[in-house]
């Protein structure tokens, strides 16, 4: 196997996104389809599934944001580059469905839908990219920056506890700081973790087997919430590792997971819509049926939007926005 320069290629980012996104789409699909699971143990284990896509697409953030600025100081093309690839889209997007649904209807529609309320997601990677920028523009020490980091999303995290967010508000935030560190310390670890490369995934597979039975298993009792915190997070680690080191067996030369990966925002944010609000009306479809059709459509709308936004973009803004 081909040594490794660092842990993830532009394309293995993209095609880990693609597996992010189809873990958080079944996850959605096993609840809507739940009929057709005869398997208790299964349908939970599938409805669990967004939380590991949702690891994957944080630790991925991370790493991406340390490698955007190349060791400088991010400035304001940082600043487009999250707007233009992530909140603009949203707005555009959610701005339609909302239209499509009545409009908004007092200021604090307005608060949520600006600021990603309604879509956890949203809102989490728009705090962090503004936790990157401010300690990044303030501090050049990169082992001062990474402490500063880890205990900034360890204090929004805690706040949402407080305020009774639920659990993957909290425990997939670890994955977002492991892809930093991994970027930030990319050299080092890389000589770690491609010791005994074969015996390591072994080793995690079986973490990985164990901590999602465990996972499945909790539904019948469920652990306090201290334990619940304490396992989420060992959980999401080692989940978060194993992906990481996964996307060395990935192959540069991909084309549907990188594809997936690469519209994998305008799939989150349209796939349940189009489910609800088209698919879920032809009532005289079967169920099987429901389903292939919204996956088919969710995918071709979204690489629609995809394609058409950043054309936009490019004409309105040719050199990138900086």
């Amino acid at each position: 196997m081909k040594e490794r320069n660092v842990f993830l290629t532009k394309n293995q980012s993209l095609a880990l996104r693609g597996i992010g996104i189809i873990l958080v789409i079944m996850s959605h699909y096993a609840v809507w389809f739940a009929e057709l699971i005869p398997n208790e143990s299964l349908q939970y284990g599938m409805t669990r599934l967004g939380v590991y896509g949702v690891d994957i697409f944080l630790a991925a953030s991370g790493y991406g944001l340390v490698k955007s600025v190349a060791g400088k100081k991010p400035g304001i093309s940082f600043v487009w580059g999250r707007l233009k690839n992530t909140w603009l889209p949203y707005l555009v997007i959610v701005g339609l469905m909302e239209a499509f649904a009545g409009g908004f209807a007092c200021v604090k529609d307005w608060y949520q839908y600006l600021s990603g309320y309604d879509y956890w997601f949203i809102r989490n990677i728009l705090v962090f990219y503004i936790m990157f920028l401010g300690i990044w523009k303030l501090f050049s020490n990169v082992h001062i920056r990474s402490i500063l980091l880890t205990a900034a999303v360890f204090l929004y995290s805690w706040w949402l506890v407080t305020i009774g967010r639920a659990d993957f508000w909290y425990v997939s935030n670890i994955a977002f700081v492991l892809g930093i560190l991994a970027a930030q310390y990319e050299k080092q670890l890389l000589r770690w973790c491609g010791y005994a490369y074969g015996l390591q995934m072994m080793i995690l597979t079986i973490f990985v087997f164990v901590i999602v039975k465990s996972g499945v298993d909790a539904r019948l009792i469920p652990p306090s919430p201290s334990d619940k915190i304490v396992y989420g997070v060992l959980a999401s680690g080692v989940w978060t590792l194993f992906a990481v080191q996964l996307a060395k067996m990935l192959p540069d030369r991909m084309r549907m997971l990188p594809f997936l990966g690469r519209i994998s925002l305008e799939l989150y944010l349209t796939h349940t819509f189009l489910y609800y609000r088209v698919i879920n009306s032809l009532t005289e479809m079967d169920k099987i049926w429901q389903g292939i059709l919204a996956v088919l459509l969710t995918i071709v709308i979204s690489g629609l939007i995809h394609e058409g936004f950043t054309r936009l973009l490019n004409r309105i803004f040719p050199a990138g926005g900086k």
